[in-house]
C-alpha cells in the first residue's frame, strides 16, 4: 500500500461507490485479515487492519466523505499543476547595433514620459474576487479538517469501530450462536433453499388454484348455457301448448258456429214445409 493511495484505494473500490458496498468491503477485508490466508506478519495485518477502518470511518460518514472528496480533488488539482512543464521564459534581445542616426557621445536622448494609471476597479469585479477569496478559504479549511480526520482516525475512530464491531458479534451470537462462518454460510444456504422451495410451493398452489377457478368458471358457463336452453325449451313447449289450445279453441267455435248455422237452415226449413203444409192444407179443403 503505497503513500498516494487513496481511501477508496484501501478499501479496493472506485470513488463512486455507494455507502453499502463501503460497509461490506469494510467488513469483508477485516475479516480476511483477522482469520484469512493474507501473507503478512501480525503487524503488517494489523496495519492493513487500521488503514481500513481509518479509510471506512472517513468514508462511511456522508460530512467526512464529502470532505475529503474535496481535499482529494484539491490535492489531484495541485498535483497534476504541479506535474505540468514550466513554461520556456521570453528571448532575450540583444542591443541594438549602432545606426548614424545614434546622437553623440556625450549627449543623452530625449526622455519618455510614461504616465502609469492604475485601472479603475468596478463593484462587480470586486464582489467577485472576494468571493474568489472566500471559496479559496472554504477550500483550504477543508482540507485542513479532512487531513486532520484521517490523522486522528486511527486514535479516535477505534472505540467506534471496536463498538461496532462488538455490536455485529453480538447480532451474530444472537442469531447464528457459536457457528463458524462455514456453518453459517451452509444455515444461509439452505435459508436460501427453503425460501426457494417455498416460492415454488406458492407458486403451484397459485397455478393450482388458478386451474381450480378456470375448471369453475368454465362448469358455471356450461350450467348457465344449459338453463337458458333450457329456458327456452320450457317457453317453446308453453307456447306450443298455447297455440295447440287456441286452436283447438277456435275449432270449436267454429264448430258450434256451423252447428247454430245448421240449426237455423234446420229451422227455416221447417218453417218453409209448415208454410208448403198449410198452404196445401187449404187448398185441399176448397
Amino acid at each position: 500500500m503505497n503513500a498516494t493511495s487513496t481511501l477508496y484505494d484501501v478499501l479496493g473500490l472506485p470513488p463512486t461507490v455507494s455507502e453499502g458496498d463501503i460497509h461490506a468491503a469494510h467488513m469483508r477485508l477485516v475479516r480476511h485479515y483477522q482469520n484469512g490466508i493474507h501473507g503478512l506478519s501480525g503487524a503488517e495485518a494489523d496495519q492493513r487492519i487500521q488503514a481500513i477502518k481509518g479509510a471506512w470511518w472517513t468514508l462511511s460518514d456522508p460530512g467526512r466523505r464529502l470532505a475529503y472528496d474535496t481535499g482529494l480533488a484539491a490535492a489531484q488539482a495541485l498535483a497534476r499543476a504541479q506535474a505540468a512543464p514550466p513554461a520556456s521564459p521570453a528571448p532575450e534581445t540583444s542591443p541594438a547595433a549602432p545606426t548614424t542616426d545614434a546622437a553623440p557621445l556625450g549627449v543623452l536622448p530625449p526622455l519618455i514620459e510614461v504616465e502609469l494609471k492604475s485601472p479603475k476597479r468596478s463593484p462587480l469585479r470586486i464582489m467577485l474576487g472576494v468571493i474568489g477569496s472566500l471559496m479559496i478559504i472554504g477550500l483550504i479549511l477543508q482540507i485542513f479538517f479532512s487531513v486532520f480526520a484521517f490523522r486522528q482516525v486511527t486514535g479516535s475512530g477505534d472505540a467506534a469501530l471496536e463498538a461496532q464491531q462488538r455490536v455485529i458479534d453480538a447480532e451474530r451470537r444472537q442469531t447464528y450462536g457459536d457457528l463458524t462462518d462455514k456453518e453459517i454460510a451452509e444455515l444461509e444456504r439452505n435459508s436460501v433453499l427453503q425460501r426457494e422451495e417455498s416460492r415454488a410451493q406458492e407458486e403451484e398452489r397459485r397455478k393450482e388454484q388458478a386451474k381450480k377457478q378456470e375448471e369453475y368458471e368454465r362448469e358455471r358457463a356450461l350450467r348457465e348455457r344449459k338453463n337458458y336452453a333450457d329456458q327456452v325449451s320450457n317457453e317453446l313447449r308453453m307456447q306450443e301448448a298455447m297455440d295447440k289450445q287456441k286452436a283447438n279453441w277456435e275449432r270449436q267455435q267454429q264448430e258450434a258456429q256451423a252447428r247454430r248455422e245448421q240449426a237455423e237452415e234446420d229451422a227455416r226449413i221447417q218453417q218453409r214445409l209448415a208454410r208448403e203444409r198449410e198452404q196445401w192444407r187449404r187448398e185441399l179443403q176448397r
